[in-house]
């Protein structure tokens, strides 16, 4: 007996040698040298205007980043985000709507737009005007080396304004270029607390026409009870459409209006920083569902940068899925 336990023993011994020699020697395939972050910026804060070669470069960049062997995805989404954020502002908000879509699981190669908001409030709208011509080149570019990826825009707050002038002014390039210009260069939008004048979105307007011709499909996410649009609609005496939606009027056959009010808890402090003075939390703290203005992308839990929300994001998920 004493004998058989011992060559039990060496054999048993000898078996985990074995497994772990081979654990080691065995090939595992590195995935990293294929796909790359998940997240890649583009920035117009320190450069008004892109040239042909500024052009090609980012846009190589930006592929690469996503895949090392610059293989184009199949689909891209661009977060671009609203009035008074700085470099590194705009950056947690690239992290939060990204954790928001992995917390949904809906992994997408995002390209987060930071342009220069953190000034005055005319000067920031004259800043997304700037910002949505040279985003205008850079989807255009980007479309000439990936034609057959889908390019989904997620904006929030003034970033709407951004949008505007990016699907304004891809009619302009598109014409200017000679290029065929009924083709629907993006798939969808996604306006999130939307700051700009809710009649902006009718049709006939340049905006309205641009949606038509340009977007598959445009939804606006609107909140009554938003804090930070009922200070917009004080400031510039419109009624915004991410508190309203659009008007009892014509729109474009492509848009759809959607009342988020109930994704957005009763919270304040959306990004967890303690600072409740960012985000209209000094016009009214966030008592009930909706009032918060910045926590449309998601919710952190105070000074842990963990989730804890991910306000509307599951119904840009819903859409993306369910088109």
């Amino acid at each position: 007996m004493f004998e058989i336990s011992i060559i039990l023993t060496i054999s048993t011994l000898f078996l985990i040698i074995s497994i772990s020699s081979v654990s080691a020697t065995t090939s595992v395939p590195d995935v990293t040298k294929q796909q790359h972050s998940l997240l890649s910026i583009v920035s117009v804060r320190n450069n008004t205007s892109f040239d042909l070669n500024e052009l090609t470069i980012l846009v190589d960049n930006t592929i690469t980043k996503f895949n090392v062997t610059q293989t184009c995805s199949n689909e891209t989404a661009i977060y671009i985000h609203g009035f008074n954020k700085d470099k590194n502002d705009a950056g947690e908000e690239f992290n939060r709507i990204q954790t928001s879509l992995n917390d949904n699981s809906y992994k997408i190669p995002l390209i987060g737009f930071s342009w220069k908001s953190n000034v005055l409030w005319p000067q920031a709208k004259a800043n997304a005007i700037n910002s949505g011509e040279e985003l205008a080149k850079f989807i255009y570019k980007f479309k000439e080396t990936c034609p057959n990826t889908n390019i989904h825009i997620i904006a929030h707050s003034l970033g709407a304004a951004v949008v505007e002038n990016t699907l304004n002014n891809l009619v302009k390039y598109l014409d200017l270029k000679n290029i065929n210009n009924t083709s629907k260069i993006i798939k969808s939008v996604h306006l999130l607390g939307a700051a700009i004048n809710n009649e902006l979105i009718m049709n006939n307007t340049p905006f309205g026409n641009a949606i038509n011709d340009k977007v598959e499909k445009f939804y606006n996410l609107y909140n009554p009870e938003d804090d930070g649009l009922e200070a917009n609609r004080l400031i510039e005496k419109h009624n915004p459409l991410g508190s309203v939606g659009a008007p009892n009027q014509n729109v474009p056959t492509n848009y759809k209006d959607i009342n988020v009010l109930n994704e957005i808890p009763a919270l304040s402090d959306a990004d967890g920083d303690g600072n409740l003075e960012e985000c209209f939390e000094d016009y009214g703290l966030a008592l009930k569902k909706g009032d918060n203005h910045c926590g449309y992308i998601g919710f952190r839990e105070p000074f842990s940068n963990s989730l804890i929300d991910d306000g509307a994001i599951d119904v840009v998920v819903r859409d993306w899925r369910n088109p």
